[in-house]
């Protein structure tokens, strides 16, 4: 009471101009007050608003990209399986398709009619271990069975000291687009001075294996379907 009396104590002394200009003064100060108060409150809401579309945005894209998440999901489950379940090397999977291509034109020298009758394969295969997380080592261990993944890549080289151009491509495109778990990872071709249909070739292809525990899942398989591919 004695602050309210005081305040009606200095008015009661106050002209009645400085009435107004206090009045106006007020009326100013309680003007800012609240335009303070409205704009804090609008920016509030306006964080609030700048969220929940952030979040909309957020679950459309989620939404969006969903598909194809489960789609590389379900690539890399298949992946995992076909290296797990796969105990073929890399050379009789190379030889079968070898055997089941016939040659275009006569080669000198040749045993028989077919890709198969025209090659030879390197004795030792490069057996790389499929790391995660680090670049891909090139150290080979000729017939190693550890690995920091329990997955190998097993690479096979095999040498055409002549072979029709033609036949060498489509034999390149069958392991390519064939459905067994065979990779080419390096061609070295060069042409023939006197015979500009054939080359001599050097190609190089690769499967890979799960080493590790029978209970075991690859570990890291996503990492190594992406090697893969």
């Amino acid at each position: 009471m004695k602050l309210v009396d005081a305040f009606e104590a200095m008015l009661g002394r106050m002209t009645s101009r400085e009435r107004r200009l206090f009045a106006g003064l007020a009326t100013v100060i309680g003007v800012a007050i609240v335009a303070g108060v409205v704009l804090a409150m609008s920016a509030i809401f306006g964080s609030i608003q700048e969220d929940i579309d952030h979040g909309r945005a957020v679950l459309a894209e989620s939404r969006a990209v969903a598909p194809k998440y489960k789609e590389l999901s379900d690539r890399r489950k298949a992946m995992e399986d076909a290296i797990r379940a796969n105990r073929s090397t890399a050379r009789s999977m190379v030889n079968d398709i070898l055997k089941k291509q016939s040659l275009s034109s006569e080669v000198p020298g040749a045993l028989g009619d077919t890709m198969a009758d025209i090659v030879s394969f390197e004795g030792k295969t490069n057996d790389t271990p499929v790391e995660v997380g680090k670049a891909k080592k090139k150290t080979t261990k000729a017939k190693s069975k550890e690995a920091a993944t329990g997955i190998l890549q097993i690479e096979q080289g095999l040498e055409f000291k002549e072979v029709p151009q033609g036949d060498l491509m489509a034999f390149l495109d069958q392991v390519e687009q064939g459905k067994d778990l065979l990779f080419v990872t390096k061609i070295d071709a060069s042409r023939k001075f006197n015979d500009m249909a054939h080359v001599r070739a050097v190609v190089t292809v690769a499967t890979y294996q799960f080493q590790g525990a029978a209970d075991e899942a690859p570990a890291g398989g996503g990492e190594a379907a992406a090697v893969i591919e």
